[in-house]
């Protein structure tokens, strides 16, 4: 053996555990403010933010609530994260304290309400420019993200049936495929979205809460435009339905799909088809945008793949079936989700997405230094659910 082979490789192990700690050091050097700490996607981002050795500083509306502080201080280095009250609709100088000594921000609140009237297009338009105008105000932020939730936006197919309401009754009226064809005023059923797709803010069917998501990039990359000397760049990401493992009590519409299928309160799956991707994935690829230079002024499409209900009850059938479950076999026809929805606020919003289908080209991001490893679809919905 190599007389000098020990003393070699005490040096690789030094080496390599002073550069641990030197980027450990450069790390907590740079704060990272992430709004909307406590939500679904926003605490994974501040998990991993804390485990990469980042000081981290989450924005909460009550910081005296348990269900949405609880679950941020029990995260592992919890100690390097420090949590600030303010609200999308207050004061931009309490925007201004919460991002200061910040080098990057991640800007992820939004008002999430399905049944909205166009007050959270002002509030998400308005938050949106009180984080910019924060940051503005100090020099130094580097890099701030915006999440805009594509399955909810941007350019993502969505299929919104109008309801139309006749003294105490609700009838359902389904946009004609011609007119709306499954896509957020986009004709073309089968059309593959890229990032140069856009929601049609003309479609008359639009929900106030989908032109809110749009409205918001929009209103970022308009501040973007007249403010060229800020100090930071502008990042844009779109992830699709996100899926996988919860931090907290509190489940979303996305977390909460799995169970319809698994405790037989959905008989049948209806006709609708979506882009997944894995909140780890996704929490994954705002970090890497964050650090990399290359995103600068990009919005990149974050999606893994896309199933259909039927393929997700499938799935579930195959490993679950053997265990007693009854999953569904059929898909349920829209007059049948319909009258569901009279007497389920879940089978409502389903009733929106009926016949949606999403196709997208996410190649913008498996080409970029943002390239996430993308987990299998099927085995997150087998082992975490949506």
């Amino acid at each position: 053996m190599d007389p000098n082979y020990h003393c070699n490789s005490w040096r690789n192990e030094l080496f390599h555990a002073v550069m641990s700690d030197m980027l450990l050091y450069q790390y907590r050097r740079h704060g990272v403010l992430v709004t909307g700490a406590s939500g679904y996607l926003a605490i994974h981002c501040v998990q991993q933010l804390l485990q990469q050795g980042y000081k981290v500083r989450g924005t909460l509306r009550d910081l005296n609530s348990f269900e949405k502080a609880n679950p941020l201080r029990q995260l592992a280095n919890s100690d390097q994260l420090e949590l600030f009250r303010v609200a999308l609709e207050d004061d931009v100088d309490l925007w201004r304290k919460a991002i200061m000594d910040c080098t990057y921000v991640l800007h992820i609140a939004s008002p999430c309400e399905m049944i909205a009237d166009e007050t959270i297009v002002e509030i998400a338009i308005r938050g949106t420019l009180n984080v910019l105008r924060g940051a503005a105000q100090l020099q130094c932020v580097r890099k701030i993200n915006c999440l805009i939730i594509a399955s909810d936006a941007s350019h993502l197919p969505w299929c919104y049936c109008a309801r139309i309401h006749i003294g105490y009754h609700t009838l359902p009226f389904n946009p004609s495929r011609n007119e709306v064809n499954g896509a957020v005023g986009h004709k073309n059923r089968t059309k593959l979205f890229t990032e140069n797709d856009w929601t049609n803010l003309n479609w008359k069917y639009l929900h106030p809460y989908h032109r809110s998501k749009t409205l918001a990039e929009h209103t970022a990359w308009n501040f973007m435009e007249k403010n060229p000397d800020v100090s930071f760049s502008l990042t844009v990401l779109n992830p699709s339905l996100i899926v996988g493992p919860s931090l907290q009590s509190a489940k979303g519409s996305s977390v909460t799909i799995i169970s319809r299928f698994m405790d037989g309160s959905m008989p049948a799956y209806p006709a609708m088809k979506l882009g997944l991707v894995d909140v780890r994935d996704a929490a994954r690829a705002h970090i890497l945008a964050m650090k990399d230079r290359k995103s600068n002024g990009q919005r990149i499409l974050i999606t893994a793949k896309t199933l259909s209900f039927r393929q997700i009850a499938k799935t579930l059938r195959e490993e679950f079936a053997k265990y007693g479950y009854r999953i569904p076999r059929i898909r349920a026809l829209y007059i049948a989700v319909w009258l569901y929805s009279l007497v389920d606020k879940e089978a409502l919003q389903a009733l929106s997405l009926y016949g949606h289908e999403d196709n997208f080209d996410n190649s913008k991001a498996s080409i970029s230094t943002v390239g996430y490893i993308i987990s299998r679809c099927e085995k997150i919905i087998v082992r975490y659910g949506l």
